[in-house]
């Protein structure tokens, strides 16, 4: 099947942080280069925290989804908790609202996502969850950079790109983990703001991972072997450390974080 039934079967769900108005001028480039894609959806779900929710942002960043998506929905968080705590609320504004409205399909994507039109061609199986494994340089040392070993073993599925069947799943966070650590993090001096430093195993590709494998979810890598052995070389050869493929296009998906940078397709 192609993956394109899916995407027709899906809610794209988007999360973002806005803290001024050029990131929502640079956020129109990217609704206006995703149109193709996106209007292959059944429905836009946009989930977004502010530097200053009381302020014009929330309203205007509202007026150019809806500019663009008129039965989108705004699902605005009032408070953000910052780095890697406000990203879990707000993937947790997803996928509750879809919990409650009975929506089987999520896509839950990102605001500086970028898809092309070859995504729909794409090859894919049966599954309940589809996905981009994420990986850096770090993570393939523990597996020497023996290829077959990460691909049959390491499974950290990236956050800000995946397909999950809804109705199978029972939650993706563990909010009272959530709200404890949260709290443990005010507590620390000097803060640095990267929770993983302070609490081993603190990360929401984690507890992504941990959801899937709780729920006995069907997962299928959106990458084939092939192309992952290419993107594992990429890593090795550049040694990129940072396991999120930013600006590396997969497939017909790029997590295109630095905008005024060159990206590499795999």
């Amino acid at each position: 099947m192609l993956l394109k039934e899916i995407i027709n079967r899906s809610y794209y769900g988007t999360t973002g942080y806005i803290s001024s108005i050029n990131d929502i001028e640079l956020l129109e480039q990217y609704i206006i280069f995703n149109l193709p894609i996106l209007k292959e959806f059944n429905c836009i779900l946009v989930a977004t925290n502010y530097q200053d929710y009381n302020s014009d942002l929330p309203n205007i960043n509202k007026n150019i989804w809806e500019k663009y998506f008129p039965d989108c929905v705004i699902i605005d968080s009032k408070i953000n908790r910052g780095h890697n705590f406000g990203t879990a609320d707000l993937d947790d504004l997803l996928f509750d609202y879809c919990k409650q409205n009975n929506i089987e399909w999520l896509c839950k994507s990102a605001n500086d996502i970028l898809m092309i039109e070859s995504i729909l061609k794409n090859e894919i199986q049966e599954a309940d969850f589809y996905y981009f494994n994420g990986i850096g340089y770090g993570g393939m040392e523990p597996f020497n950079f023996n290829y077959e070993e990460i691909i049959s073993k390491a499974f950290f599925p990236q956050t800000n790109f995946y397909f999950i069947n809804v109705s199978k799943t029972d939650f993706i966070n563990d909010k009272s983990y959530i709200n404890k650590t949260y709290e443990y993090s005010l507590t620390i001096p000097d803060y640095n703001g990267k929770i993983w430093e302070y609490i081993d195993g603190w990360a929401c590709e984690h507890f992504l991972a941990k959801s899937i494998e709780r729920n006995n979810l069907i997962k299928f890598h959106l990458l084939s072997n092939q192309k992952y052995i290419l993107l594992l070389d990429c890593i090795k050869h550049y040694v990129i450390h940072d396991c999120s493929h930013k600006n590396i296009f997969l497939d017909g998906v790029c997590h295109f974080h630095h905008y005024n940078q060159p990206v590499i397709e795999i």
